[in-house]
């Protein structure tokens, strides 16, 4: 089938035509672009058999968005499985939740956990503080609950969990800073970092065909929102010592078309043990896949959450000078994962939101760069969140993609002079000057962190203000409509070497794009958040309609 789309207002990405008013699709790639009139000639020189006309009635036309960090896996078993906790303004208002889900909802029969997620102390009215065992006890004793911070690097446990887990007054010091206790020494079910990650990958689920099937069905989630392609950290969420047989089942479903979202896995292999298996027992890089679903890179973590204060600081928090955050890694152990990837020609991209973290992986990706300078994939660093200005240079003298979620600002521009001081936060969330220096930087959600919508991250990329209007925050920042589209959806395309094929309106690139009610470039900036997808194409193929 070969598609003619006509009086339409056309962004496509393309800087050297940013503009057009119609576009012909053949087998799934763009063939012309430019006016009715040059995309009529072109039909008439080469006729086809099949011609569907899409009239746009002027409508605002581009790419589809391109999620750069997200964990789809995670969403998709949150969305089927567990509590939402979003938006909770108490302690109090949790507990209720998640006690209405056990009443009501829970069945244990099924062998599940009852989890929940999305609770943000900062936000509680009564005790600005973690909920503890005790509180989850008071639920049940019978069954295992785990609570997780919007964040996701904090979780609490009830003593059942604990149990299962086998974490206890004997055991509770071998996690360090990892697991809290009560001021007597037993654990108080907090956890955090990598604990809480070995610990939700441990926990009974669905099995890998069951996962599948959901997350076909909740691709439509994302097409009803205009993304067409996300970069995707999902190890951790697959059933334990399955997510190989995970990735085969995305390659076969997107190849026998049943899976059509297009997604690059962030492989997360957090130790040397976890690269072996994956380079070497299974044989894996980022050459698996398919023009769907492919493996694009190593995934790491070096800090955890601006929120939760466990975000690694070069000095002590502004608002607790007892800590300067946790970092997972030594300087020499972070050096030598990053090269290990680097020998493979890996991308490695690397969680670090707070400045020493972020000083520490520039570190180790100079020293890959140093020891195999023949060698050059495009390594990154997902959040980079606190940054000063030197920082933000060595982006670009490394090379270093800056993945960014604009949205974060939402929150975080409440708490950020709290937490490190009116100085550093002013130099921080500097995704203008990324852009600037000539950094690739893609956006994000990070979801389910954020919700995965496009629309509230370019609001705010647009505006420096939260979704309130409040602000702006850094006007220093603040980005172009075209440039923060661009961010969202070609600048994606880069991260996971597909420039040359996705991410534009433009001939020989994938037909992916998207038709909705508002013109995004000359809208007022509350209209963003009002706009709506009304048809999403993928391969030129219409996968959603409003």
């Amino acid at each position: 089938m070969t598609l003619w789309i006509k009086n339409a207002n056309i962004a496509t990405m393309d800087k050297a035509r940013p503009h057009a008013r119609a576009a012909v699709v053949i087998g799934g790639f763009f063939a012309c672009v430019g006016s009715e009139k040059e995309t009529e000639a072109y039909l008439n020189a080469h006729p086809q058999k099949e011609l569907e006309t899409i009239d746009c009635g002027g409508k605002f036309v581009m790419s589809g968005f391109n999620d750069s960090h997200m964990h789809y896996l995670h969403y998709v078993r949150a969305k089927k499985t567990a509590v939402d906790l979003y938006g909770c303004t108490s302690l109090k208002e949790v507990l209720s939740r998640m006690q209405r889900a056990f009443e009501q909802d829970y069945d244990p029969s099924l062998g599940l956990w009852l989890t929940g997620e999305g609770w943000n102390h900062d936000y509680f009215t009564d005790e600005q503080r973690f909920p503890t065992a005790k509180e989850l006890d008071a639920i049940t004793t019978e069954y295992p609950i785990l609570i997780m911070r919007a964040c996701f690097h904090i979780g609490v446990m009830n003593s059942k969990a604990m149990e299962l887990m086998n974490i206890n007054k004997d055991t509770v010091g071998q996690y360090g800073v990892y697991a809290e206790t009560y001021p007597d020494g037993t654990p108080n079910g907090v956890i955090k970092e990598g604990v809480f990650d070995d610990i939700k990958a441990r926990l009974p689920m669905p099995g890998c065909e069951q996962l599948l099937e959901m997350m076909i069905d909740c691709q439509k989630d994302l097409f009803e929102c205009g993304i067409t392609s996300i970069q995707s950290d999902d190890f951790k969420y697959c059933p334990e010592g399955h997510a190989y047989e995970m990735m085969a089942l995305l390659r076969t479903a997107a190849e026998k078309g049943r899976f059509k979202l297009r997604m690059a896995e962030q492989a997360l292999l957090p130790t040397h043990a976890d690269m072996d298996e994956f380079f070497n027992k299974h044989g894996f890089d980022n050459s698996f896949g398919n023009r769907t679903f492919k493996i694009n890179c190593v995934k790491l973590l070096s800090d955890g959450s601006l929120g939760a204060r466990t975000a690694y600081m070069r000095k002590p928090y502004a608002d607790d000078p007892t800590t300067r955050g946790i970092a997972i890694y030594e300087q020499e152990e972070l050096n030598s994962l990053v090269l290990r990837a680097h020998s493979h020609n890996m991308p490695a991209i690397i969680h670090a939101i707070g400045d020493g973290a972020v000083e520490m992986c520039l570190n180790a990706i100079e020293n890959a760069r140093r020891e195999m300078p023949h060698l050059h994939p495009r390594h990154g660093i997902v959040h980079c969140q606190i940054t000063d200005k030197a920082q933000v240079e060595r982006f670009k003298e490394l090379d270093v993609i800056a993945y960014i979620q604009p949205v974060f600002i939402n929150y975080d521009m409440h708490i950020v002079y709290d937490r490190v001081g009116k100085e550093l936060g002013s130099t921080s969330y500097a995704w203008a000057d990324y852009i600037r220096l000539g950094v690739h930087a893609p956006f994000g959600t990070d979801c389910p962190v954020e919700s995965f919508r496009p629309l509230p991250g370019i609001y705010c990329a647009v505006t420096s203000r939260d979704l309130n209007g409040s602000g702006p925050f850094l006007p220093q920042q603040i980005l172009d409509r075209e440039t923060a589209l661009y961010c969202y959806s070609a600048q994606g395309a880069y991260c996971t070497g597909e420039e040359n094929i996705k991410g534009k309106i433009k001939e020989g690139m994938y037909a992916d794009f998207i038709v909705l009610d508002k013109d995004l470039v000359s809208c007022t900036d509350m209209e963003i958040l009002e706009a709506k997808v009304l048809r999403t194409f993928v391969n030129g193929k219409c996968v959603y309609e409003r």
